[in-house]
């Protein structure tokens, strides 16, 4: 079996843990052919404005870079086979747009995943996001922001783990489903498709998108899929025989993986 994970935090991201090293060790150990690193990039967190309850900080790139340019030296002096690529996660935010095209454009980025985190300026990951907010209001303005991310003006490849806002809703049905908003999914899943872009299948905590949304995104077009495992550890490829065998059971039979921006097809399973 091939295996690949676009999706991976190190400890570059506030919220990871490990250095780079040993998750390029988990890698090879589990025989990985296709590894990217992509550490949080959030421009629109401001210390004071944008709210999250616990101390976070903004990633130093350079310091990120380096480490990642010497781990990938390292593997090309000893000819190692594992494709290991430099990427980054950018949490959209409409007011932030330049900003990421000029940072972006600083580092030779090979994959870069879009994401929405925030809705009205607080991480959906935090219950005080859902404060005085109904259901139907917070998942549809989440939805709205991923419409919106769509047409951000930097260069992706990936669009992130839809469904998200569920993670820790305190809502008691948290299912986010497609009759719900309708519109809106349909806008996003064309979306993605009309724009060449791949559907993030991710495995951090339960699967996001879920299978109705996968199967709605393949019943459009969509064949376009990557794989992260949203790993915060040296942990890869979380449930990934049992993701293969359902996404082949869709239809899909390929991930897109990325170097330069430039798209490879890896047989699934």
């Amino acid at each position: 079996m091939i295996k690949v994970d676009s999706h991976v935090h190190t400890r570059h991201s506030s919220d990871g843990h490990d250095p780079i090293a040993d998750i390029v060790a988990e890698a090879r150990e589990k025989g990985l052919y296709y590894l990217a690193t992509t550490d949080h990039l959030d421009l629109e967190l401001k210390f004071g404005g944008n709210k999250t309850p616990i101390p976070w900080k903004h990633i130093d790139l350079d310091a990120y870079y380096a480490e990642w340019r010497a781990e990938a030296d390292r593997l090309a002096a000893e000819n190692s086979p594992l494709k290991f690529r430099l990427g980054i996660e950018a949490g959209f935010g409409a007011n932030v747009c330049d900003k990421y095209v000029e940072t972006l454009a600083k580092y030779p980025f090979d994959v870069v995943i879009n994401s929405v985190h925030f809705v009205d300026g607080w991480d959906v990951y935090f219950p005080n996001a859902f404060f005085f907010k109904s259901k139907r209001r917070m998942y549809g303005q989440y939805l709205d922001n991923i419409i919106a991310s769509l047409d951000a003006p930097y260069e992706y490849d990936i669009i992130a783990h839809i469904g998200y806002v569920t993670r820790n809703a305190p809502y008691i049905n948290k299912k986010l489903e497609y009759a719900d908003y309708p519109d809106k999914f349909e806008r996003i899943l064309k979306g993605i498709i009309d724009r060449g872009k791949a559907l993030e299948v991710n495995t951090h905590t339960t699967l996001f998108p879920t299978e109705e949304i996968l199967r709605k995104y393949y019943e459009f077009g969509g064949r376009k899929v990557s794989f992260g495992s949203d790993s915060h550890h040296a942990e890869l490829c979380k449930d990934y025989e049992n993701t293969c065998k359902l996404l082949k059971e869709i239809g899909f039979t390929h991930f897109s993986v990325f170097t330069a921006h430039k798209e490879e097809l890896v047989p699934i399973g």
